[in-house]
């Protein structure tokens, strides 16, 4: 009999990000990408990642961490894990090109290993589990997908894909690679469900260029164009609309200065030397001859973009005439961010443009018939959709369906999905899963705390109000108070004296011997003033009590 083969997702199947996968035979791990997810919330956390215990508790097991491209949704979380877990990385050129200085700025050591596409590489020594890079088109350079040799045969993981048929550079998709392996068996697909709720093809990356140079042309002054910093693919497209009309090009925001730097270096991205310009010669030429990149696609607050639309960036100021082109998808749960900064954008009286009816943008995942072509391409005997909120993955999986795949798992994180000689099953007992949530700049990956993330919240939700109470030491008694302050509490003024007068009434009805304890007097406090602001004001806000004897 031979061994059985689990399926461990511990992020990525329930939301869009934080991507981590392991797949664990006799005893050997391999894992598959570990990404972050940023919050859509202000509840101040730079970034989320997933709980690594898992890995953590079985560091000595794990044999490869293998990569499927470059983006921080599938690498950004690498220096959590690798403080921990010392197994080689490997990935292809750029991915590892990202991967370094986010790794150096962490003061991680790794052991990354360059691979390209058509190359296998074991999961350790002695391990049953090897996987095979297989070249995809996505939105990044050097994306792949990984088809699993193990035990229960042939696992093929589609990583993030689209099928294009006119890439900008790069082998494109493998496909007769992927046809060859559904030809000998594919015992399960893993496949990118993101955009399973499209119908037909996604457009090809190649439609970018047409739609901007149109944009460029009808351009009266300078133009921004906001897109992601690691779409060098798409970075390439706007120098060469620049370049058709003329215009330098200025970079604003760290990563989009970096990436861009990184992508000449490798060969990744064409520039004519007089094309880059810097500060503050940019703001001296005319504006029929500037052309800048700028980050902030997402409405991040602290964004070039959305510094340039508070009229806060030290570098330009917009002016109207300005054009300002948002070449990307608003991710969803980023519409209200996205939305407000194109509304500042146009009180500062630039135009602004963004995907709708001409492709300013194209996305960089398959969309329904693209999924299906793959899955009937690689022919498998069972189907597991990852990369999705469940909506997505449950679209998938009717996919799927509809080509004829009998064996259709609907995992979510921390289920498990075990590959046995007497079939496929979804084991009883989860592993533990969560999010870690974090301040990489501040704090290099400490959890802040989900206790201290959901005291964000309800401080945001119904504010804060704080009661001060004097006691005497000796007997318990009051001296003074409750005074009471609060800080974003709806209904609060006005309410004063009968918060006080109900929180007096629940003292005096504490026994001598508790009132002598301060921690019961805190809570006596907080209980009563809670209870009387939602009996006054329909909400429950933070109570801090503080009590002070005398």
């Amino acid at each position: 009999m031979a061994p059985p083969v689990r399926i461990v997702p511990l992020g990525g199947l329930g939301e869009i990000g934080m991507n981590c996968m392991a797949i664990e035979a006799d005893g050997r791990i391999a894992v598959v990408d570990c990404g972050i997810l940023f919050p859509n919330e202000p509840i101040g956390v730079d970034l989320i990642a997933p709980d690594l215990g898992w890995l953590r508790e079985r560091r000595e097991q794990v044999g490869a961490i293998y990569l499927t491209h470059g983006h921080e949704d599938h690498i950004g979380a690498l220096p959590f894990l690798l403080r921990d877990v010392k197994a080689p990385v490997y990935g292809t050129r750029f991915t590892l090109a990202l991967l370094r200085p986010r790794l150096d700025e962490a003061g991680v050591a790794a052991d990354l290993r360059e691979v390209a596409p058509g190359e296998l590489r074991p999961a350790g020594e002695a391990s049953p589990l090897a996987a095979e890079f297989y070249a995809v088109t996505h939105s990044i350079p050097d994306a792949c997908g990984l088809a699993f040799s193990t035990p229960q045969g042939t696992i093929v993981h589609s990583g993030d894909f689209k099928i294009d048929p006119r890439p900008i550079a790069g082998p494109g998709f493998d496909l007769a690679r992927v046809e060859a392996l559904g030809a000998r068996g594919v015992r399960l697909l893993l496949s990118d469900s993101t955009n399973s709720e499209r119908p037909g093809s996604s457009l090809s990356e190649a439609e970018v260029g047409a739609a901007l140079e149109e944009a460029f042309e009808r351009a009266p002054g300078r133009v921004f164009v906001a897109c992601f910093a690691s779409n060098i693919h798409r970075i390439q497209q706007v120098a060469n609309a620049a370049r058709a009309f003329g215009r330098r090009l200025a970079l604003l925001g760290r990563s989009m200065e970096s990436n861009v730097r990184l992508a000449q270096s490798l060969g990744y991205l064409d520039l004519p030397a007089w094309m880059p310009v810097g500060f503050p010669e940019a703001r001296e030429l005319p504006p029929k001859e500037l052309c800048v990149l700028t980050t902030g696609t997402q409405g991040e607050p602290r964004s070039a973009l959305s510094r340039l639309a508070r009229g806060e960036h030290p570098d330009l100021d917009l002016a109207p005439g300005d054009l300002v082109i948002l070449s990307s998808r608003f991710i969803p749960g980023n519409e209200v961010a996205v939305g407000e900064v194109v509304n500042a954008l146009c009180r500062r009286g630039a135009q602004v443009a963004y995907e709708g009816l001409r492709p300013l943008h194209v996305s960089g995942h398959a969309q329904e018939a693209e999924q299906r072509r793959l899955i009937a391409l690689a022919r498998p005997e069972h189907f597991v959709p990852i990369h999705g909120e469940y909506r997505h993955l449950a679209r998938h999986a009717a996919h799927a369906a509809s080509e004829g795949v009998r064996g259709r798992h609907l995992l979510l994180d921390g289920q498990v999905l075990e590959l046995g000689d007497g079939g496929v099953s979804v084991l009883a007992e989860p592993v533990p899963v969560g999010r870690v949530y974090t301040d990489r700049d501040a704090l290099l990956g400490q959890d802040i705390g989900a206790m201290v993330v959901k005291d964000r919240r309800l401080l945001a939700e119904a504010g804060l109000c704080i009661a001060v109470l004097v006691v005497d030491k000796a007997t318990g008694a009051v001296i003074r108070g409750p005074e009471l302050f609060a800080r974003g509490v709806a209904g609060f003024e006005g309410a004063e004296d009968e918060l006080r007068a109900e929180a007096l009434r629940a003292l005096d009805e504490l026994t001598p011997q508790a009132r002598l304890s301060v921690e019961e007097v805190q809570e006596t406090l907080r209980v009563a003033v809670r209870r009387s602001l939602k009996r006054a004001t329909g909400k429950r806000p933070t109570v801090l009590p503080v009590v002070l004897e005398l």
